[in-house]
């Protein structure tokens, strides 16, 4: 594919930075089904496929994929990126209840939580390598280890804080990612589902971060800020038994000598670096 430069130099560093084991993946949902069609690097699934399925295939394979309402073969996935509505047999809770839920109640409650992209607009969807800026993507999903994600978290937070909030509805984590980063415009982070983990292949140790564009350009930068301050992937381990004082950043140990700071006790020494 075409190298055109802004994504594919700020995933090269972003992989470096955080040595992810995956390419980060880029989404677009489109409002013309003939767009897909123009796409000569787009592989179209030959068979029923899921959301999860044409993520890892992206994410491991190195492919563009795309799809629209009719390769999918539940409407479940297609309704969660806006292109189907739910039929009546999965809104009322139905469905639910034949494996997650209790009762068809409860099955509702799951629906009706479930966030979901409005259907209407779109009428296909792409995904690609973030890495050869395929295209400006809606969103762009990474995933990795908790490790990772805390790092990308503490990069988000790095300037312009927030407390962040994130969500599980349980069997249906690319609602959790995916839509709820598209609805409320901020990075989502959740724990792959079951069935991302039988059908799209997420393993044990992974989580999945979805954020927009610009979180991705604010990640990459701020993740050099705290490298350069000594916070970086793997994280070193520095001894459960350990006195940790001489394994903090030495900023911290600075400050201790130099300045009284109520609450902090850090006892007089020499400064070690860590």
């Amino acid at each position: 594919m075409e190298q055109k430069g802004k994504w594919q130099n700020l995933t090269r560093h972003l992989e470096a930075l955080l040595r992810l084991r995956t390419f980060p993946v880029a989404i677009k949902l489109l409002e013309d089904r003939e767009e897909l069609a123009k796409n000569r690097w787009a592989r179209r699934p030959d068979k029923t496929t899921t959301l999860c399925q044409l993520i890892t295939i992206v994410r491991t394979f190195d492919w563009t994929v795309g799809a629209t309402a009719e390769d999918f073969g539940f409407p479940m996935c297609a309704s969660i990126i806006g292109l189907a509505e739910l039929p009546e047999e999965v809104r009322d809770g139905t469905f639910r209840s034949l494996v997650w839920c209790k009762t068809k109640e409860d099955g509702k409650k799951f629906e009706d939580s479930i966030p979901r992209i409005p259907a209407g607009k779109y009428q296909a969807v792409i995904l690609a390598p973030l890495v050869y800026d395929p295209f400006e993507p809606d969103i762009v999903l990474i995933y990795g280890n908790p490790a990772q994600m805390i790092l990308i978290i503490n990069a988000i937070q790095f300037e312009d804080y927030e407390r962040l909030q994130f969500f599980c509805v349980g069997e249906s984590s690319c609602a959790d990612a995916i839509a709820q980063c598209y609805l409320s415009g901020k990075p989502s982070l959740t724990i792959p589902c079951y069935g991302e983990r039988r059908y799209g292949h997420a393993q044990d140790d992974e989580l999945v971060m979805a954020l927009p564009p610009k979180f991705v350009e604010k990640v990459e930068r701020n993740l050099e800020q705290l490298y350069a301050r000594g916070i970086c992937y793997p994280i070193s381990q520095y001894g459960a038994q350990a006195d940790p004082t001489p394994g903090m950043p030495l900023a911290y140990l600075q400050l201790g000598k130099t300045e009284k700071i109520e609450g902090l006790q850090i006892p007089p020494r020499k400064l070690t670096r860590w």
